[in-house]
């Protein structure tokens, strides 16, 4: 059919975070972690073999965001794969229709060379709650900001300074943002507004396909985010910055 199709696993993250991509790659003992470009890293599993790990893992420590939809495509693939389907012309259809909805799904070039094919429904996501603390402090070593904002006031010195807790992910992925918000007990388990001072804390960007939360109450960062993060702190060079 002229065509091949290989599977991996990657984590693209910035460079000066590639020592945790290290870590993974000890802890799973798999795949190899590599500089992507001069602002980032990349760890990377490829092999079929190796990629039976990550299978498992993933099994036994379920994903709760909508990323887990990707991995039941890409673990359908993986087993097609593992039976040669893939060599057959009812396997290689099987596999790119799966592909249709994983990410970003086909390719411009796979279209115009397979136009028939009919993509399988994406498997539905609910988000189902924070497991524990640790998952909330392992998501944040990789995805998350914290920083300093110096806005214009009317105050005296004409400034205020702000401190901010965020995270952007794809709007998919709001209302894992919503679960995170109410597991530090911020917002409202109804909606995404704080019923006490009316502060939205979600914002969604329509244009780009994202939710942001952020976290900008004073009274909030020094009474949950800050004693949060020293009780379960952060990984990486991300701690710096807490």
């Amino acid at each position: 059919m002229k065509w091949r199709i290989t599977l991996n696993f990657s984590i693209h993250i910035h460079i000066k975070d590639i020592v945790l991509l290290e870590n993974i790659k000890y802890t799973l003992d798999v795949g190899k972690v590599r500089k992507n470009s001069n602002t980032t890293a990349i760890f990377r599993v490829d092999n079929i073999k190796e990629l039976q790990v990550i299978i498992d893992h993933f099994n036994k420590y379920p994903l709760i965001s909508a990323k887990v939809s990707d991995f039941l495509l890409f673990k359908e693939c993986y087993y097609l794969i593992k039976k040669k389907q893939h060599l057959t012309k009812e396997g290689f259809e099987k596999i790119l229709s799966l592909k249709c909805n994983i990410n970003k799904g086909l390719n411009e070039n796979l279209m115009i060379a397979f136009p028939n094919i009919i993509p399988v429904n994406r498997p539905k996501y609910i988000f189902t709650g924070i497991p524990d603390p640790f998952w909330i402090t392992g998501f944040v070593s990789g995805d998350s900001t914290f920083c300093v904002s110096i806005e214009k006031s009317k105050n005296k010195i004409g400034h205020r300074i702000r401190l901010i807790f965020g995270t952007c992910l794809h709007i998919r992925d709001k209302n894992l943002l919503i679960g995170i918000a109410n597991y530090f007990n911020i917002i409202s388990k109804q909606n995404d507004v704080d019923l006490n001072n009316k502060f939205k804390y979600i914002y969604d960007s329509l244009k780009r396909e994202s939710s942001l939360l952020q976290i900008k109450n004073y009274s909030d960062i020094t009474n949950k985010i800050i004693p949060f993060f020293n009780k379960y702190p952060i990984l990486g060079v991300k701690r710096l910055d807490f």
